[in-house]
């Protein structure tokens, strides 16, 4: 490691060595470690077992400590993940409102520690019970780290450190001191000087693979030197700016109190850690207090999915199955070590063809063959000692890719990835018991008699029937899970739905599951009391908005949350009130009208829902006006709530809906829009609805026949907005339709006639394939054609020319309308 420190510009190399001497020569056994490196475990384990200390530091949550018995159960199979959470009940950040959704609503965090079967963490631990040696995790609680709320700042300087809170202060998982090394400057000077393309590929090649190192003594020196450079090139404010040195002051207190308290000596004890942070000061700072609130730890079921990069997971493994096979070549009485990347390598390509071939590529063993060689070829040219995941991954996509990657080799990409990351799932000792949400899960899944769903990786649909007590109380089950995020229940028919006694739901449990209900405990410790405070916190963020208020009014409903239906009931009435948007208005007046439907069955007051359904109308009502003009991008939204509002006053089942209210205001927005295709649709609304008789749409036809050139030319617009609001009262007008239409194609020139057709086309296509015939029999009336003479050849009055002309450019048109977005 001492060649590798030499000549780095801005580097002293001569004190990071005396510094990591230091370290390496103190009683107090350190030792470094990178994250879910199968190196770093096999020769802790070494270590520990050679030193056999009475008392192991680790860096892990300090809040977690009491769990280290049920982690090192042989019941327990990694991967797991430690969870801690942490609920500012009393405001005490000052970040209600800020990082929650209103004043009234305690900000909420969550951080995941995921151990591997070959995380450092995870074998210190499993090595302790071994030795008898005491764990103790040393790390600052994740909520330690999160910054209060200063009053009185400027409201850009508050969003600007909002920002940063959600980037450093409360990650979604374990913090790294792997960030801190990619931006140091002697990582970069290694980097350009030795070609590595990544952190990964400069770890695999100096600390995974090739022998390096005879032993861990060798490793930890070497890590220990790598480490200290990497420290000496670290800006003091970026380690205070993440956290960094709050974290090492709480790690170094409890080493020293514990070692105190216990009366042992420093060569009594190890510490894991990082081994950016075996630098961290050996000084006893006044305690962080930490703020007051609700902290639960917990150990779950994790996946290798979600520990990879491709979850999203930040700690550094790109491959957790590849690295798995790596440690486990070198387990064993009889494991050759030198040889545990080529073995692993061997494993990995081919189970990686194997793979390929499942999904139709022509692969071979001759090209398992080359790719070995190839991998062989490219570690060599690269200066690794033996093959790193980048040589092997270089080496498939060379020997078996034919084109380009991202095309020809997508199937080979998919394989090469989902093979890397493996499917592995974890389990956790029954000794440790279940969080009171979970609990209460798989209580309630008893007493609903759903257990033949909890099959690993088990499809369900299950059809209910809301008319019986079993199938309505599962449903509430369901439509609580769904509004927790829990992914075991989703809604196949029925909900939102005209489906009043009947739903199907697609049921499926896996891993996640578990892992969903852990970070939704926070919210309560029963379905109930969680889903009631999921919607608190959403209501307090939209209660001015009718729609999204009367969607939870009727999610409550669903999952039978009296106590909050009464306060929902009263919050929609505001939300009516308050809100003055016709699209929002009508979304929330299709929600009542489904709820009214369902009043009965759900024992809800079907007066006081009327009521409501009553002030959304006519508020909806009072809105159509504003909406005359609005931008041709919003249309189709607008002609959508136009159309709600017009079928609740169609529908209307006692409620008493003003009609005389929706004429006025449809009148006035017709009177008031300078759209042609909202005219038509305002028009089409008042034929539907009985409000003029279908032969005015007729007299409007003939307004555009006999108008400017530049208004006849929209009167295609102006019948599209016709057919997508009236579909059956038009019929009612067919005769004279056709009549005025006659007229205005007559009145137009070929010009202005190639013009209008797509439009106009578009505005036929809605109508239904029986209506359309209808309207031809009109067409055919008109033109002389008798009943009963469809099958008789008519004699076109034209040249054959002008007729090819013709179907060419009908096939065109309709050739450009499928491409075409009106």
């Amino acid at each position: 490691m001492q060649d590798i420190l030499a000549d780095r510009p801005g580097l002293d190399a001569n004190a990071v060595e005396q510094r990591a001497r230091a370290v390496l020569a103190e009683p107090l056994y350190w030792f470094p470690v990178r994250h879910h490196s199968p190196s770093a475990a096999r020769f802790l384990a070494e270590a520990l077992r050679a030193r056999r200390p009475r008392v192991i530091f680790i860096e892990g949550p300090a809040e977690a400590t009491e769990l280290v018995q049920h982690i090192a159960d042989a019941k327990t199979k990694p991967p797991i993940a430690i969870y801690s959470s942490y609920r500012d009940d009393d405001n005490v950040l000052g970040l209600a409102g800020i990082a929650s959704s209103a004043p009234d609503v305690p900000a909420k965090w969550g951080v995941w520690y995921p151990l591997l079967p070959y995380s450092p963490e995870y074998v210190a631990i499993r090595v302790a019970k071994e030795i008898g040696a005491q764990v103790v995790f040393i790390d600052l609680p994740h909520h330690g780290l999160i910054a209060p709320h200063v009053a009185g700042e400027e409201e850009a300087e508050e969003e600007e450190e909002e920002g940063e809170e959600d980037d450093e202060v409360a990650p979604a998982e374990q913090a790294s001191w792997e960030n801190l090394a990619v931006e140091s400057d002697f990582y970069r000077s290694l980097a350009e000087t030795a070609g590595y393309r990544s952190w990964a590929e400069c770890w695999d090649a100096l600390f995974e693979v090739g022998g390096r190192h005879a032993d861990a003594e060798e490793f930890r020196r070497d890590l220990t030197y790598f480490c200290a450079a990497v420290r000496a090139t670290t800006s003091d404010e970026r380690m205070l700016r993440d956290g960094t040195l709050a974290r090492e002051d709480h790690m170094w207190r409890a080493i020293a109190t514990t070692l105190a308290e216990q009366k042992l000596r420093p060569e009594d004890a190890a510490v894991v850690c990082g081994g950016f942070h075996l630098f961290m000061r050996r000084e006893l700072v006044p305690a962080q207090v930490l703020p007051k609130g609700t902290v639960y730890a917990t150990v779950a079921p994790y996946s290798y999915y979600r520990t990879s990069e491709r979850s999203g997971y930040g700690a550094g493994n790109r491959a957790p199955k590849y690295y798995e096979s790596l440690y486990q070549h070198t387990q064993g009485p009889v494991a050759v070590v030198a040889d545990a990347p080529i073995r692993a390598m061997v494993d990995h390509v081919v189970a990686v063809l194997a793979r390929g071939r499942r999904a139709g590529e022509l692969l071979s063993s001759a090209d398992a063959i080359s790719i070995t060689q190839h991998a062989r070829m490219l570690a060599s040219l690269r200066g690794h000692k033996a093959p790193t995941l980048d040589d092997v991954r270089d080496g498939i996509v060379s020997c078996c890719c034919k084109g380009r990657p991202e095309e020809e080799g997508r199937y080979l990409l998919a394989a090469m990835s989902e093979v890397e990351i493996g499917s592995a799932v974890g389990r956790v000792t029954p000794a440790l018991g279940r969080l009171p949400l979970v609990f209460d899960f798989y209580r309630t899944i008893d007493e609903l008699d759903l257990g033949e769903t909890m099959g690993k990786e088990k499809k369900t649909k299950i059809a209910l029937d809301l008319r019986q007590e079993a199938d309505e109380r599962r449903s509430v089950f369901f439509h609580r899970l769904a509004e927790l995020g829990v992914s075991f229940a989703a809604i196949v028919e029925g909900g939102a739905t005209n489906t009043l006694f009947r739903e199907v739901w697609k049921v499926e449990w896996s891993p996640k599951v578990e892992t969903q209900l852990i970070e939704n405990n926070l919210y309560g410790d029963t379905m109930e009391a969680a889903a009631t405070a999921k919607i608190d916190e959403e209501l307090a963020r939209e209660q001015d908005d009718a729609a999204s208020v009367c969607e939870r009014l009727l999610r409550a409903t669903n999952m039978d949350l009296p106590g909050l239906v009464l306060r929902i009931e009263e919050t929609a009435g505001h939300a009516i009130d308050a809100d003055a948007r016709l699209v929002s208005l009508a979304r929330a007046l299709t929600h009542l009208t489904v709820l009214r439907r369902q009043a009965a069955r759900k024992k809800i007051r079907e007066d006081v829902v009327k009521d409501l359904e009553g002030r959304c109308f006519a508020r909806a009502c009072f809105a159509i006006p504003e909406v005359a003009n609005v931008p041709v991008e919003d249309h189709e939204e607008v002609l959508a709530a136009l159309k709600s509002v017009a079928e609740a006053l169609l529908g209307d089942s006692g409620v008493g809906f003003d009609s005389v209210l929706f004429v006025e205001n449809v009148r006035s927005a017709y009177a008031e829009s300078a759209s042609p295709y909202l005219r038509g649709a305002m028009c089409g609304l008042l034929t539907e609805t009985r409000a003029q008789p279908a032969e005015v749409l007729s007299q409007e036809i003939l307004k555009f026949a006999q108008s400017r050139p530049e208004v006849m030319l929209t009167c295609g617009e102006f019948l599209d907005g016709v057919m997508a609001t009236s579909r059956t009262a038009i019929m009612l007008g067919a005769q004279s339709l056709v009549e005025a239409f006659d007229v205005l194609l007559r009145a137009a020139s070929w010009e202005q006639f190639l013009t209008m057709l797509p439009r106009t086309r578009k505005a036929f296509e809605r109508l239904h394939d029986r209506s359309r015939v209808a309207f031809a029999d009109r067409v055919a009336e008109l033109y002389g054609l008798q009943e009963g003479e469809g099958d008789k050849l008519a004699q076109l009055d034209t040249s054959a020319g002008a007729a090819a002309w013709m179907a060419r450019i009908d096939a065109r048109v309709a050739e450009l309308m499928k491409e075409w977005d009106f």
